[in-house]
């Protein structure tokens, strides 16, 4: 049964990688405010603003925000123990902002999501499977250049907040690769952020290259030999370091594919956003830490992501 043609743009799911936006602000921003427990509050007090402003300038009226709860304990590092490796857990200080950023978000009555065996990335890509099984176009909102392998509908896009939107087409575009071969790609070429080490003197021109030839790791091993004829700098060495790298570079790839079947709580399907009530806004804020005055500037700032959806 083929999957239903989406809706109207006021049916898109917003899906939003809150932990790259909270990180962005702890290393971005000057420490102003403090809780009761003298605990900085910079990363709050960014993505506070970066979540406002999603909701001013998007109006969504289904919106989530996923959080990295699963660093050290997650599928992955149980298939690859040097996955993100170089990565320190969050200190005392950064887990009380970590988790006042999702006290916010359920302030603003904003669905969020976060689990301890899949990353962010995975729980975005469940959803906006899902969102697409029920005929939505999903809209995702991230820095992070793995997340476009979640654009798998021409409807899709990707965009950083406060930047122009990339359809699947136009990103295809940009950086001469399929959307879906993006896991393939980096388990190539390797990502250092992550701690994956790729193929061994592979770089992104000889990867695209191999890919654009060939779909997938699959076609590329199927036709091993034929590496050499391609036209890039150390095609006549290509089957000689992808042999050699045969079992990793299968491995690399399943760290980079983002999972579509990560559990969904009950009310994911509730990812309604009708709203922010602002006297619960501020009654929050200002547990968490953060000044009254501070916090209706925001409003002001921000009015239309205090306004009812109808």
């Amino acid at each position: 049964m083929s999957r239903p043609e989406p809706e109207l743009e006021h049916h898109a799911l917003y899906a939003m990688d809150a932990s790259i936006y909270i990180f962005k602000a702890w290393f971005g921003l000057p420490e102003r405010f403090y809780s009761s427990e003298g605990y900085a509050l910079n990363a709050v007090e960014g993505f506070t603003q970066t979540l406002l402003r999603v909701l001013e300038q998007h109006q969504p009226r289904y919106f989530l925000a996923a959080f990295d709860e699963s660093l050290g304990q997650g599928f992955r590092e149980a298939l690859y123990p040097n996955y993100k490796a170089s990565r320190a857990l969050p200190d005392e200080a950064l887990a009380y902002q970590l988790n006042a950023c999702r006290e916010i978000c359920g302030a603003l009555s904003v669905t969020h999501w976060a689990s301890s065996q899949f990353e962010a990335d995975d729980l975005l890509a469940t959803a906006a499977s899902e969102a697409r099984a029920q005929g939505r176009a999903v809209r995702i909102l991230s820095r992070d250049k793995d997340l476009a392998q979640i654009l798998t509908a021409e409807h899709d896009s990707i965009q950083d907040v406060g930047a122009p939107a990339k359809t699947r087409a136009q990103w295809q575009q940009e950086s001469g690769i399929d959307t879906k071969q993006l896991p393939d790609y980096l388990a190539l070429v390797g990502d250092s952020v992550d701690d994956i080490p790729g193929v061994k003197g592979i770089g992104p021109v000889a990867a695209k290259a191999i890919l654009q030839r060939y779909e997938n790791l699959e076609a590329v091993y199927n036709n091993l030999a034929a590496l050499k004829d391609l036209s890039c700098r150390g095609a006549a060495r290509l089957p000689e370091k992808l042999q050699t790298e045969r079992e990793a570079v299968f491995l690399y790839r399943e760290l980079c594919r983002l999972r579509e079947d990560v559990p969904l709580p009950d009310d994911w399907q509730q990812a309604r956003f009708e709203g922010a009530e602002l006297d619960r806004f501020i009654a929050t804020g200002m547990e968490i830490g953060l000044p009254e005055s501070w916090l209706r500037q925001q409003y002001k700032r921000f009015p239309q992501a205090f306004a009812l959806r109808h």
